[in-house]
């Protein structure tokens, strides 16, 4: 694909190179085509040194070693090798420019370079950042055992898998309520209560409690928790209580 792109832009130069002699009587071609051609030319010269660079490539992952000038990267492809250049601009967690004695065993870092021949990335430029938090997509769905208002944070138990979920509230959440007609209504988090069915959907991080964050919650009440009704017969003959029969 490269070899094709380079390919037309030395045409497009070859048929640039004639435009003078057909649209002007002159042999110095004017600005406006001049500028044209110096644009192919600067394309042309960036696409031969990428095509002899290399293929564009970043390694994420914890600095393992250090060795003179290469990072050896613990990524979550395996490990592998980065060739910091001399001339690598790289900034530290404090966003400023820093040397390459100042990057240590541990750091987390993001190195973009070229691919060489043999799978050593030559690095460009380093930047030292924050280990970076997986997103995993999970759903969680059961019966509410627990509510913590004051966190928006609930405890769901699915009894059927014998799985406890811990779901997360945020206020780009949306909770929507089953209605006795079978369509969704949106609902607060406070209108939530114990015993009610629902199914959460969002995200949650590796390395962490299982807390999912939702994006989406839900809820089907629990019809089970209504007041009982009492029959007549029960309201005036009441059980009496061992105490009273004696």
């Amino acid at each position: 694909m490269k070899t094709k792109i380079v390919s037309l832009l030395i045409i497009s130069l070859f048929v640039f190179s004639f435009v003078p002699a057909v649209f002007g009587q002159s042999p110095t071609p004017d600005e406006k085509v001049k500028e044209i051609r110096d644009a192919v030319k600067e394309k042309v010269r960036e696409k031969l040194e990428e095509t002899q660079e290399g293929q564009k490539k970043a390694f994420v992952g914890e600095i393992a070693e250090v060795s003179n000038s290469t990072l050896t990267l613990e990524t979550r492809s395996g490990e592998q090798q980065a060739e910091v250049d001399e001339e690598a601009i790289i900034i530290g967690k404090n966003r400023s420019e820093i040397d390459f004695e100042d990057l240590e065993i541990g750091n987390y870092v993001i190195a973009m370079g070229y691919l060489d021949e043999n799978e050593v990335l030559q690095t460009k430029r380093v930047a030292v950042t924050e280990k970076l938090k997986v997103l995993t997509q999970q759903v969680a769905a059961g019966k509410v055992t627990d509510i913590s208002a004051d966190e928006n944070i609930i405890t769901v138990k699915n009894e059927k898998k014998g799985v406890i979920y811990t779901v997360e509230a945020t206020t780009k959440t949306t909770i929507t309520q089953k209605t006795n007609d079978g369509e969704a209504e949106k609902i607060k988090f406070s209108e939530i209560e114990e015993n009610d069915w629902l199914v959460a959907i969002g995200t949650s991080t590796e390395n962490e409690e299982k807390i999912i964050t939702a994006k989406l919650i839900h809820v089907i009440p629990d019809k089970s928790k209504s007041e009982p009704t009492l029959t007549p017969e029960a309201e005036e003959e009441p059980t009496p209580s061992p105490s009273e029969e004696e």
